[in-house]
């Protein structure tokens, strides 16, 4: 992909990634490497689509995230108003790029008439709703020291599985069964869906012969992109929209998938081809992003991976300049030990010139915050935590903590687990539930 272009300030591209835009007639998956660009792709597949008078409401584009669909979505404007004109701008309204869990809200919303009242719950909003209604769920039983939180915590979990493998409520053991059927009809009674609820009944929806007729007959392009972090409700709900006159087009790469731990699948990517008939597959491995030597060691880390699909990611920029390396690795028996560690590197490249906004940590999992935050409070590392876990165990939170359990009447130890304090989510589901709203 060079810099240059047909169009003032479009990327003109070039081999597979030209290819993966121009191709018609089949379902397509695109394999693209960390870095590849593979946004522009899809902008210019669209652009190309709406450039050959395919109607705007007969494409759809699933994103993973809102900031994602965000960026598509600017992207594909401009691209459209360099080659198409202003006025093309205006005419897609009927173009919908945004998140799986949103087009199946609208779905339900536009085309079954009993959820045209229906709200959504976020993940703050449910926890609360949960706590609001424990007593009524009994949802306390399925903690063995008659936990309310801990119980919540169970049953979310044991609620994702379900519905992320689209399983049948009424396949579970009691006590989880009757709860989760207090759980649903709760909700319908407040008119209320979830996240997972959004999917698994619009794929419901999707079953029924005449409302898969009714979409088949104006859809004609679906694109899906970090297609290697659908679970199996979504991968479900895709098979459902690519009808027979539909050209599917995935986008991902096996090597970034993350999402495995929420249900996700990478199988679905890596067995495209034998799952769906007439695929045609494009790889683009170029990596713009990163230098050679980080590149070097993605390689060699991905080919441990077993079940991968065989390629290889390529370099374009040019290698670091100094002798210093890219990439080090290094590890410590204890945890206390490697905070220790990367608080002294910062400090080290901070002495060689960098500046702390220059500089992130990323973890596994929020359980490495503690001791991380406890060695950058000693060096007098400034930093922001990424999300709010751990907030209110920090110095400057306790008193808020404490006179609000005061001012609620909540106890700040016990009543969330023996011994524990009370967690950040817990916290926040306890000021919504007591809150007016």
């Amino acid at each position: 992909m060079s810099t240059g272009g047909m169009h003032a300030g479009t990327p003109q591209l070039s081999g597979p990634a030209l290819g993966a835009v121009r191709h018609r007639g089949s379902h397509i998956q695109i394999i693209a490497a960390a870095g590849s660009g593979k946004t522009e792709v899809v902008a210019q597949r669209v652009v190309n689509l709406l450039a050959e008078n395919v109607p705007p409401e007969s494409i759809v584009a699933f994103t993973f995230t809102e900031r994602a669909a965000s960026e598509l979505k600017n992207r594909i404007d401009h691209r459209v108003e360099e080659r198409l004109g202003t006025d093309a701008v205006d005419r897609m309204t009927g173009l919908y790029v945004g998140t799986i869990h949103g087009f199946c809200f609208r779905f339900l919303q536009q085309r079954v008439p009993r959820y045209e009242t229906y709200d959504v719950l976020d993940d703050n909003q449910l926890t609360a709703f949960l706590s609001r209604e424990a007593t009524h769920l009994a949802i306390r039983q399925l903690d063995s020291k008659d936990r309310v939180f801990a119980a919540i915590k169970a049953f979310r979990e044991s609620v994702d599985v379900v519905e992320n493998e689209l399983l049948e409520p009424g396949d579970m053991p009691d006590p989880f069964a009757s709860v989760l059927r207090a759980y649903y009809e709760t909700l319908d009674r407040y008119r209320f869906l979830t996240y997972g609820q959004q999917v698994v009944r619009t794929v419901r929806e999707l079953e029924r012969t005449e409302l898969a007729t009714e979409v088949h007959a104006q859809l004609r392009h679906l694109i899906v992109d970090e297609y290697q972090d659908v679970n199996p409700a979504q991968e479900r709900l895709i098979e459902l929209l690519a009808g027979p006159q539909v050209e599917l087009c995935v986008v991902g790469d096996d090597d970034q998938a993350i999402y495995q731990w929420r249900g996700s699948d990478v199988s679905n990517i890596v067995a495209f081809p034998s799952r769906y008939e007439s695929v045609a597959t494009f790889e683009i491995t170029t990596n713009r992003r990163s230098r050679p030597q980080i590149i070097e060691v993605a390689n060699q880390f991905a080919g441990t991976i077993p079940g991968r699909i065989d390629k290889t990611m390529d370099a374009d920029r040019p290698s670091h300049p100094g002798p210093e390396p890219e990439v080090v690795t290094w590890s410590a028996p204890l945890e206390s030990e490697e905070a220790g560690w990367i608080a002294n590197m910062i400090l080290d490249l901070v002495d060689q010139g960098a500046r702390f906004s220059d500089i992130a940590v990323l973890v596994r999992s929020r359980a490495a915050y503690p001791q991380l935050l406890e060695q950058f409070t000693a060096f007098d590392i400034p930093v922001q935590p990424g999300g709010r876990t751990g907030m209110f165990a920090q110095p400057e939170a306790q008193a808020l903590g404490r006179t609000f359990c005061w001012l609620t009447d909540l106890e700040w130890r016990g009543a969330y687990g023996q011994g524990s304090k009370v967690t950040d989510d817990a916290m926040f589901a306890e000021i919504d539930r007591k809150s007016v709203v």
